[in-house]
């Protein structure tokens, strides 16, 4: 059922119109109403605050005479440009997410403190965060000029744009919140090493397991991580947290979400859950060789492809299929059904960063100022560059 188109950002619209919504085939959504214009409808989910494109002509009629009656020029903020970050403090952006340009960086793609990963939008802010040592949190109001943050919780891995504010996680567990991006503070922290030193005593271990947190998503409420080792850990309030048993055979492990449930992608594993403590193993049938390389949702379908040229896809994360008539290469970042960017992985330039606007039938190379690095790539609604 390929309804729900994300751009992977968040709005705040304060008199915003909350309604259910259908598509064609009777999917249902109840999310916030914000803007038209094209063709597309943006709407935001109410249970996680997750922005989406949608066009208007798969929608029922009821919806599509709704939308005939609104005035698209003061629904919504409209507008916005694409912007992608990288490893080496890289960051560029793009009116079109074809060429791109403004491009700055700190250095090489790398594994260091110069490392970027995570990014989210919101309050008319883009944020992204990272770190090797300490926290690499760099903002944007206009993909031109960005601003580098001191503020340190140690590395982190994630951050999301909810309830009016951003949350940053940290691989360690630690969580700070801001509403524009600039001025954080701590507000929770899920004691990791205190989990792995009673892990280990209990397991009777000679050493902890360790076992940083690579990527957190949010769904429902709930706060979800996971990492190196099958590590896996949640929250709804950031006082209270739960460690989820690892995982078998373990491995590093990378999270997303399609705003209902979870997936969790090892080497050559897959599990979903609804709460981020019970997790079931939902692996299809692989070659003895193959392993998982990145893991996606486009707001209709789950994608997880190899580092070969095998693909998977699931509409509701539990039933997975190969891909046919399509083909996803390298490490992907999505942005709605349509459209995908695929890129090198985080240690290495990109200069060839491909884009697909046809849901991985074709790709074209993007114009970029390149060698570049990429780890991500989202549109940043409401946010313009500077006037000349």
């Amino acid at each position: 059922m390929r309804f729900l188109i994300p751009l992977l950002l968040l709005v705040s619209l304060a008199r915003a119109e909350v309604r259910t919504w259908t598509n064609n085939t009777g999917v249902a959504i109840k999310a916030e109403y914000i803007s038209q214009t094209d063709g597309i409808v943006t709407i935001q989910r109410v249970a996680d605050r997750k922005a989406f494109e949608i066009p208007i002509k798969t929608l029922s009629e009821e919806d599509r005479q709704w939308l005939s009656k609104q005035n698209a020029s003061t629904a919504g903020s409209g507008g916005g440009i694409y912007i992608a970050v990288g490893n080496g403090a890289h960051r560029m952006s793009s009116p079109d997410g074809i060429t791109w340009t403004n491009h700055a960086f700190i250095d090489k793609p790398a594994h260091d403190q110069n490392d970027l990963k995570a990014i989210a939008v919101g309050n008319g802010a883009c944020v992204v965060v990272g770190g090797f040592s300490k926290s690499n949190i760099f903002t944007t109001n206009d993909g031109v000029n960005w601003t580098k943050n001191d503020f340190n919780i140690g590395v982190l891995s994630g951050v999301v744009f909810v309830e009016d504010r951003f949350l940053a996680f940290g691989e360690g567990g630690r969580v700070a919140a801001s509403g524009d991006g600039k001025d954080w503070e701590q507000i929770g922290d899920a004691r990791l090493r205190d989990f792995q030193n009673a892990e280990k005593e209990k397991l009777g271990l000679s050493e902890v397991i360790k076992s940083n947190i690579r990527r957190w998503r949010h769904a429902n409420g709930i706060f979800v991580g996971a990492g190196d080792n099958c590590i896996i850990v949640s929250t709804r309030d950031f006082e209270n947290w739960t460690f989820a048993d690892r995982l078998q055979p373990q491995s590093r492990l990378f999270i997303e979400s399609d705003g209902t449930g979870f997936v969790v992608h090892g080497d050559r594993t897959l599990h979903y859950s609804t709460d981020g403590v019970t997790w079931e193993d939902v692996t299809p049938e692989i070659d003895e060789k193959v392993k998982f390389h990145s893991l996606v949702h486009d707001g209709a379908r789950y994608i997880v492809n190899s580092r070969g040229p095998d693909a998977w896809e699931s509409e509701d994360g539990r039933d997975w299929k190969p891909v046919k008539g399509e083909t996803f290469p390298g490490t992907l970042a999505t942005l709605r059904p349509d459209l995908y960017y695929s890129f090198e992985t985080y240690w290495k330039f990109t200069e060839d960063m491909k884009r697909s606007t046809d849901g991985g039938k074709t790709w074209e190379s993007c114009e970029i100022p390149g060698p570049v690095g990429v780890t991500n790539v989202i549109f940043a609604e409401g946010l313009s560059f500077p006037e000349e």
